[in-house]
């Protein structure tokens, strides 16, 4: 057929208008969402979905209420920014050593008033690049701030004799808190401390999305507590069984309350947006006030029932979470060892029967 047929071209003419109008018409490929099982979300052709940190900001537009309340948590106060404090002189340039090499004293000078500083871990350590030849890590511990009246005084976060030279060093300490303190460091947040994000997960799909439902996962929210605050027992080198010293949940598998279906997980008796008259997470101010909404007319005595450990000198979130289950009076600890060990056969047994992985 002639090219220059005017029946060819209408022809061809009207193909090429079909198919440019069906690609007009054709349905946007939908946004990956987070799935309510909290796996990682799949985009539309099968593919890990990598969804964006937004920061607080941005879920501050929608979400008002938590910002006003949750400053007051101890949440707020696991990294926040070095200008946040008040410095008694400026900073200067210290001479540091690095703590983590141990196969030979490194040290560098460092002006911490030019430093890379990344912010300031439960009002106490500043956390900041050393970027020097030697160091075995990236960030660590470049110093400790110390409150006086109304100003902040910067000292070294540890003194040691690296050098041999009979005087204390300005140590810099490894910075092994981050997934925790800062996870903003890990996933590129631009909120670095505790977040919105840290617990509901990245939130970058939700906040583009028209539909909401189904962008972000109940699950996540419900089950991230324990990823900073799960603490089972562990092994030492030798193999014994040691109460976890660190996290603020010990002991949790073994009470009553962990088998329950009863109960929302930590949200029945905490809060993680607002603090009580005391400070703490909790949904009521007397703790036995929550204790009574399943338990009425029973009077706990919770510092029997909830020991905190004797050995620790850091006075982290300590309080024993078993209710009871696993008191302290039956591990038969050595208190003057900073380990709280498990030697009480029964107490063994019950931590092979409901953990039996760690058992192995």
């Amino acid at each position: 057929m002639n090219a220059k047929n005017p029946l060819f071209v209408s022809i061809i003419s009207l193909v090429l208008l079909t198919a440019l109008t069906a690609g007009c018409n054709k349905a946007p490929a939908p946004a990956p969402t987070v799935p309510l099982n909290g796996a990682q979300p799949i985009d539309n052709v099968g593919n890990v979905a990598k969804i964006a940190y937004i920061g607080d900001n941005a879920c501050k537009q929608c979400h008002p209420q938590p910002f006003e309340t949750v400053p007051k948590t101890k949440h707020f106060s696991a990294f926040k920014p070095l200008s946040d404090y008040p410095l008694d002189k400026p900073l200067t340039s210290i001479t540091i050593f690095d703590a983590v090499n141990t196969e030979k004293p490194t040290s560098t000078t460092l002006d911490l008033s030019k430093a890379k500083v990344y912010g300031v871990m439960v009002d106490k350590y500043i956390i900041a690049e050393i970027p020097a030849a030697g160091f075995k890590e990236k960030i660590y511990r470049v110093g400790a701030l110390k409150k006086t009246d109304d100003k902040w005084t910067v000292e070294a976060p540890k003194e040691n004799d690296i050098d041999k030279d009979g005087k204390p060093d300005w140590t810099a300490e490894k910075f092994t808190c981050g997934k925790c303190h800062a996870p903003g460091l890990e996933n590129s947040s631009d909120n670095l401390s505790i977040s919105c994000e840290s617990c509901h997960g990245p939130a970058g799909n939700h906040a583009s999305a028209t539909d909401k439902k189904g962008t972000l996962s109940r699950e996540t929210a419900r089950t991230s507590c324990m990823n900073c605050h799960k603490s089972d027992p562990a092994k030492d080198a030798q193999g014994n069984f040691t109460a976890n010293n660190h996290y603020g949940t010990r002991d949790f598998f073994a009470s009553k309350h962990a088998q329950s279906s009863q109960l929302n997980g930590c949200q029945t008796c905490h809060n993680p947006h607002k603090a009580n008259a005391n400070g703490a997470t909790l949904v009521a101010d007397k703790p036995t006030e929550i204790c009574a909404k399943c338990h009425a007319g029973i009077n706990f005595d919770l510092d029997k029932l909830m020991w905190k450990n004797p050995t620790d000198p850091q006075g982290h979130f300590t309080k024993d979470h078993s209710f009871g289950a696993i008191k302290y009076e039956d591990l038969q600890d050595d208190p003057a060892t900073k380990p709280v060990e498990i030697k009480n056969p029964t107490v063994i047994e019950l931590i092979k029967k409901l953990l039996p992985e760690l058992a192995k």
